[in-house]
C-alpha cells in the first residue's frame, strides 16, 4: 500500500508516496456538468468516481472558466493562459514544497500526440527523471520562422523562450544558439513535440522556487517580451509563451540541448534508455516514432512527416 509522504516542511503530505499524480489541462474539452461524458481515463482517476486507493494514478484536475468555483466548475481555478502551460505552472507554483513523487502532464485529449500516453508512463524505468511521452520527433525546426519584431528582426517566439530560460538561469541566447558564428534565426531546435511529459518532483527542484514563481508570474503579465505578443486567452491564434515553453520543457526538466540529437537504437539516444521494452505503450524496441522534418532555416520554411522504425 502507498503510504503517506512527508513534505519539505515536515508536515504530511497530500500525496501518496511513489503514487503517480496526472495534472491535465483542460479547458472546454469534456462537458463540466456530465461526469458521466468524461474520458474513462479521467475519472479513473479522481476520488468522485473511483475510490480504490490501490489505482495506478491519481488526477489533479484544474478548471479554467470560473475564479469562484462554483458547479459545475467546482474543482480548483488556474487563469486561463499560455494554452497547457498555465495549468503545468500553477501545479508547480501551488506544490512545490510538497510535490508528488512522480507526476505525468498531458493535455486535454493527451491522445491526439501520443498513442498511450497512460499506459507509456508505466513503462518508464525507476531511475529517469524526466521523458516526453509523446511519439512525434520535431527535427530542425527553425526559430527564424514566424512573426518577427521589426524592432530587432527576431521571432516572438524565440524571444518568449529566450526570456523564459532566462528566468531559469540560463544565457537563453547561448543556449539557443549556442553557435555564435551564425544568425539567430538559422537556430534550429529538435526534440520530442508537444509537451506532455513524466517528471520526478527532484527534478523539479533543480530549479529554486523563486525561479518558478518568477516564471508563474511572468505568464499572468498581458504579454511576454513585447506587446506585440499579446494573446487572447482561449481566443484563436499563436500562444508565444506556451508555444515558446513547448518548445523548451526538455531543456528546463530534460537539462537537453536545445538542439537534440534524433533518438537512435542502440545510441545513447535510444528510447530504450528511458522506457521498458516489454509494457503496452512502451517507446522502447518497436515502437514507431514519427519525425517531422523541418527544411533548413536557409530556405523557405515547409515541414513534412516521414515515420521512421526505430
Amino acid at each position: 500500500m502507498n503510504s503517506p509522504l512527508v513534505n519539505s516542511g515536515g508536515k504530511p503530505s497530500k500525496w501518496k508516496k511513489n503514487k503517480l499524480v496526472i495534472i491535465p489541462a483542460i479547458f472546454k474539452e469534456i462537458n463540466w456538468a456530465d461526469h458521466s461524458s468524461w474520458p474513462l481515463w479521467l475519472r479513473k482517476g479522481l476520488d468522485l468516481f473511483n475510490k480504490n486507493n490501490s489505482r495506478s494514478y491519481d488526477i489533479h484536475l484544474y478548471q479554467r472558466l470560473d475564479p469562484d468555483s462554483k458547479p459545475p466548475y467546482n474543482w480548483p481555478y488556474c487563469h486561463n493562459v499560455h494554452e497547457e502551460a498555465g495549468v503545468y505552472l500553477k501545479f508547480i507554483s501551488d506544490y512545490y514544497y510538497d510535490l508528488p513523487d512522480k507526476m505525468l502532464f498531458i493535455h486535454a485529449r493527451p491522445e491526439h500526440h501520443s498513442l498511450y500516453p497512460i499506459d507509456a508512463v508505466q513503462c518508464i524505468r525507476d531511475d529517469v527523471a524526466y521523458t516526453s511521452v509523446n511519439d512525434i520527433w520535431l527535427q530542425e525546426r527553425p526559430w527564424g520562422a514566424g512573426l518577427r519584431d521589426p524592432t530587432d528582426n527576431l521571432t516572438l517566439m524565440y524571444k518568449c523562450a529566450r526570456r523564459l530560460l532566462t528566468l531559469f538561469g540560463f544565457n537563453g541566447e547561448a543556449q539557443l544558439s549556442p553557435d555564435y558564428s551564425i544568425s539567430t534565426n538559422y537556430s534550429v531546435i529538435s526534440a520530442m513535440c508537444c509537451a506532455q511529459f513524466y517528471v520526478r518532483k527532484e527534478r523539479i527542484r533543480h530549479y529554486t522556487y523563486a525561479q518558478w514563481s518568477s516564471v508563474y508570474n511572468a505568464s499572468l503579465q498581458p504579454y511576454c517580451t513585447t506587446s506585440r505578443d499579446r494573446e487572447l486567452p482561449g481566443r484563436p491564434g499563436i500562444k508565444w509563451f506556451g508555444g515558446g515553453f513547448e518548445l523548451i520543457w526538455h531543456i528546463i526538466l530534460g537539462l537537453e540541448p536545445a538542439n537534440m540529437p534524433p533518438p537512435r537504437a542502440k545510441t545513447n539516444t535510444d528510447l530504450c534508455h528511458l522506457f521498458r521494452p516489454s509494457c503496452k505503450g512502451s517507446l522502447c524496441g518497436n515502437g514507431i516514432i514519427k519525425f517531422l522534418t523541418h527544411s533548413k532555416p536557409s530556405k523557405t520554411n515547409h515541414t513534412s512527416v516521414n515515420t521512421t522504425l526505430l
